[in-house]
């Protein structure tokens, strides 16, 4: 069996150099024009090996206008970057990114192999092929901040292998993941997802056009061991600072516990005509859970909830039956080119490019974003929800997740001072609605005005 597999992958190779050896995919060239832009960079005598060493730079500022809780005002680096980008030969690149502003300092880490005209294979470490916010990068994503549906509902980066192809008439990446690099391991089995992102799509020189949708299953990371099991321990957590990149008071937040899988799928549409462009996601979070029934059955024993309710049966029918928690997000924004120029459509990653050097422009986004998941009919009783009031003289919590729900709009206005230098000024309000969320449910509207500059080289 060995020496079959060997035979294959030999083929593979082979057919993968003859097809290089006549032309680059549209990927590769993408790549060879940023690897000539380069100031650090080096290329050998038979062109089979180059590499180019980058960085990129951010600096953020903010004042918020505060409704009840206090938010710091202030600046700071909001990324500081050291990157590495490398051809090997006439089928291979990798790129190695690293934030020493930040508390993840691994951003990507991957090798590409370009197995066709159309399509590559990626390994290592970055963003799951999940929503065309999601994976954009901060330097070429409009707004300063990814919206709250994305922050909380997003999927972000991890480790794993996936294969994409890009067609003039359809656009599809799927993949298999693992670690999170920014998320805190602990002790039992590692967490798992899939991750797929599907697009149909007409372009154009003046206009462009893309619809589709992604979708993700994960199992969550175990969080060590309860009673000797790590399959009914595992969390997980939403929230979003509401656009905020100085002050980090995370106004929406749902812990969902006893977590089995999480379901989670977006529907999204981009269009451009020359110097205009919509965009609009829809993300969706099913939190499939399952509590330890015998162990928690077993802790009831010689309590006054067992004389009530002796048997397993009784005590399941009393506790209710494990529900899903539900969550959702949606997001509409449109921009203008004042001057500079028309936009203009990657077909590699499916996303529109940044704006070429002396451009200003205008945009403006629309944000709703809920992490309430109440179950009908219960009490809200000091700060949390029973099924009845039996159940709150035993102090014994119901299902509903209370993380809060905000409207968010955001108008932006930046110059593209060259290719690789960017202004941004934003300003947000925010409607929130925390009325279970005791310490902030006083915080009602929030405004904020941020600006940021960066560069890359």
């Amino acid at each position: 069996m060995k020496k079959y597999i060997f035979i294959l992958g030999l083929c593979l190779c082979t057919s993968a150099a003859n097809v290089f050896a006549q032309e680059k995919t549209e990927a590769q060239q993408e790549l060879d024009a940023y690897m000539a832009d380069g100031i650090v960079k080096f290329k050998s005598k038979d062109n089979n090996f180059s590499f180019r060493v980058g960085g990129r730079v951010a600096m953020d500022g903010a004042y918020y206008f505060d409704d009840f809780t206090d938010r710091g005002s202030g600046a700071k680096f909001q990324a500081a970057r050291i990157r590495l980008f490398s051809q090997i030969g006439k089928a291979f690149d990798i790129k190695l990114d690293f934030d020493l502003a930040s508390s993840s300092v691994i951003k990507d880490a991957y090798l590409r192999w370009h197995t066709n005209k159309n399509g590559f294979l990626k390994v290592g470490n970055y963003a799951e092929p999940f929503s065309a916010e999601n994976i954009q990068s901060s330097m070429d994503y409009s707004f300063i901040n990814k919206s709250a549906t994305v922050e909380a509902l997003g999927t972000g980066r991890a480790l794993g292998v996936s294969y994409r192809y890009y067609h003039p008439y359809f656009w599809v990446e799927g993949g298999l993941f693992s670690q999170k690099l920014a998320t805190e391991y602990n002790q039992g089995d590692m967490g798992y997802s899939a991750s797929a992102r599907i697009l149909g799509r007409m372009t154009n020189d003046d206009w462009n056009f893309h619809i589709g949708g992604s979708v993700n299953y994960r199992r969550p990371n175990a969080n060590g061991f309860t009673n000797g099991s790590d399959d009914f321990n595992r969390s997980v957590v939403y929230a979003s600072g509401l656009e905020s990149s100085i002050d980090q008071t995370k106004f929406l937040s749902a812990t969902v516990n006893n977590v089995k899988s999480v379901f989670k799928y977006g529907i999204e549409g981009m269009a451009n005509f020359r110097n205009i462009y919509v965009k609009g996601e829809y993300i969706y979070s099913r939190n499939n859970r399952e509590r330890d029934w015998e162990y928690n059955f077993q802790s009831s024993l010689g309590s006054l909830l067992s004389t009530m309710f002796p048997t397993m049966e009784a005590y399941q029918k009393f506790m209710g039956a494990d529900t899903p928690a539900c969550f959702s997000g949606y997001t509409v924004e449109a921009g203008v080119l004042i001057f500079g120029g028309n936009y203009s459509y990657n077909r590699v990653d499916a996303l529109m490019n940044r704006p070429k050097g002396k451009t200003l422009e205008l945009v403006l986004r629309y944000n709703h974003t809920d992490l309430n998941d109440i179950v009908d009919g219960n009490i809200f009783y000091n700060g949390a929800f029973y099924t009845s009031s039996l159940h709150a003289s035993f102090g014994l919590k119901d299902q509903s997740i209370a993380g809060g729900k905000a409207d968010t709009f955001t108008v932006g206005l930046n110059y593209y001072v060259t290719d690789n230098i960017v202004t941004r000024l934003n300003y947000s309000y925010q409607k929130v609605d925390n009325q279970y969320n005791l310490p902030m449910s006083l915080d009602k509207n929030l405004h904020s005005i941020q600006a940021r500059v960066a560069f890359e080289f």
